[in-house]
């Protein structure tokens, strides 16, 4: 072989190499972030463009108020809550003012099914009838939740067993009382509450012996209402379910803006501060990560 065709052939062979190194870089996978990086937040627009919402401008927010230390009505007669602080983030985020309309849970889902706001419930269980309903939309889980009972203290109910022949009562509209029918068949009779307040009323009046409510609440609950310390939990808790907010079914945008602020909130630990604020415990947020959200 010459000189020149041996120099050839070296520069082909040494340009092959180039391209195969060049194409085995290109197939190797690109490294976005470090092993063990911690979680990131997602960016957004700022202010984010919202199209179908109740009033231009304006987060329209329905609650109850009856469900501390979530909702509830400070001494000051302002609103206050975890969840009520978390529709102000929302709405402070978005760019947008907030307004709350405050009724009974009955009325919550018929009134963001009329349009009468944008979001609402301050958490509402996962079912298959929710996720599936065409009256609202859901978002993705907040919390995760169980089912307890509240009681009397001197009442001799111990267990799900001792509430055979006894007064239960739920919060009307609440999907609590349906998670444990089988737990509390043989009740004397059940009744239907407009609010947890009353519950706690009617459980210190002797007017019920059990009530039928969800365990995240339960505690800070009975701490905060008069006559508390006659009242405790029995279990054990039954349907672990998730609990996401509800959506106005005309705003498709806005629960894809409100499914990233929660994911940015959980990611920057913003929420579980909320939740420990007022409920002292972030253990039904952190719950959420084992069940796989």
């Amino acid at each position: 072989m010459g000189k020149l065709t041996t120099l050839i052939a070296a520069a082909a062979l040494a340009g092959m190499a180039s391209i195969q190194s060049a194409q085995a870089e290109s197939a190797a996978p690109l490294k976005l972030i470090e092993d063990g990086q911690p979680l990131q937040t997602t960016a957004f627009p700022k202010p984010w463009p919202m199209a179908h919402l109740v009033k231009p401008g304006t987060l329209t927010v329905g609650i109850t108020a009856k469900t501390p230390p979530g909702s509830f009505t400070a001494t000051n007669g302002e609103f206050d809550g975890s969840r009520v602080l978390l529709f102000k983030k929302f709405a402070d985020d978005l760019g947008l003012k907030i307004e709350f309309v405050r009724l009974d849970w009955p009325g919550i889902m018929p009134g963001l099914a009329a349009n009468k706001f944008d979001i609402a419930c301050e958490s509402a269980n996962w079912t298959n009838e929710r996720l599936v309903s065409k009256d609202f939309l859901l978002s993705r889980p907040i919390i995760a939740n169980a089912t307890i009972a509240v009681v009397r203290k001197d009442s001799g109910i111990k267990s799900w067993a001792d509430t055979a022949g006894k007064r239960i009562g739920s919060v009307k509209g609440e999907i609590f009382l349906k998670s444990v029918e089988a737990e509390v068949k043989g009740a004397a009779g059940m009744l239907e509450m407009p609010g947890r307040p009353e519950g706690m009323l009617a459980l210190n009046n002797g007017q019920l012996d059990v009530f039928i409510m969800d365990l995240v609440a339960a505690r800070p609950l009975i701490a905060s209402s008069t006559g508390g310390e006659n009242l405790e939990i029995i279990g054990p808790a039954k349907g672990l379910s998730v609990a996401g907010v509800c959506v106005n079914k005309n705003a498709p945008d806005l629960l894809q803006a409100v499914n990233l602020l929660i994911t940015n909130y959980r990611v920057d630990g913003s929420f579980a501060e909320l939740e420990r604020k007022y409920y002292g415990s972030d253990e039904h947020v952190k719950l959420l990560s084992v069940l796989g959200y």
